[in-house]
């Protein structure tokens, strides 16, 4: 088609995909409109590329990276490392799989943001906080398991309650009402143990062997590239 080869395995896909649709098996005339389509296809295709639609069509540029980014990562999309990798990809990233065993903390609770804010000072201030504040009981006093720590203040409260410093104090709204959390203590974070996390570490090792793939693969297109850059 205008010098652009359709190939046989391109038109075995083809076939292949419509009788995956198709209930009954193919003919002959059924093989004809499958070739048909490909070569009209191939002209839709060239016209829009001769017509400039690759560099002005948002939807046709980003249907072009979307297929290349895909193409570039599928590999990595489906490693499949041996267990000795994939531990050492486990050891190398704590951080990702470490979870907080529980937490201290006093919680306050008023109706007025004003007032919490007043609160929140005088705590970060190190003062006697006012009588008025009303703390919320049914938290336990001491370290709490963050699981536990969700059925009192929710899942959003104690998840930023869990990235807050030790002795550092927030205020947070709950409905209608505000709570005021102080973090009295944290107990050291926790290494999850390898098998219970295996599937997230098998994700997170594909996820950036893809992003590395992408990188080299977009920095070897830059250094054979022209590329002139003005600042805006």
């Amino acid at each position: 088609v205008n010098d652009r080869v359709i190939s046989r395995d391109e038109y075995d896909r083809a076939l292949q995909r419509m009788q995956i649709d198709s209930r009954d098996p193919l003919d002959s005339a059924d093989a004809s409109w499958v070739l048909q389509r490909l070569v009209e296809e191939e002209l839709l295709v060239q016209r829009g590329l001769a017509l400039g639609m690759a560099q002005s069509e948002l939807n046709v540029r980003a249907a072009i990276v979307q297929s290349l980014v895909a193409s570039v990562t599928a590999e990595a999309d489906a490693a499949n490392p041996d267990e000795q990798a994939l531990l050492a990809y486990y050891q190398q990233n704590p951080e990702r799989y470490s979870y907080l065993a529980a937490i201290a903390v006093d919680v306050w609770t008023v109706d007025d943001e004003a007032f919490a804010r007043e609160l929140l000072d005088q705590l970060q201030q190190g003062v006697a906080i006012d009588s008025r504040a009303r703390r919320l009981p049914s938290v336990p006093a001491g370290p709490v398991p963050i699981d536990k720590l969700r059925d009192y203040l929710g899942p959003a409260i104690t998840a930023a309650a869990a990235q807050m410093p030790a002795d550092s104090s927030a205020i947070f709204a709950r409905q209608g009402r505000w709570l005021i959390v102080r973090v009295v203590g944290k107990q050291d974070a926790t290494l999850a143990d390898f098998e219970r996390v295996r599937s997230r570490v098998l994700q997170d090792y594909r996820r950036d062997l893809a992003d590395r793939s992408l990188r080299d693969y977009l920095d070897g297109l830059m250094q054979q590239a022209d590329v002139t850059m003005v600042s805006p």
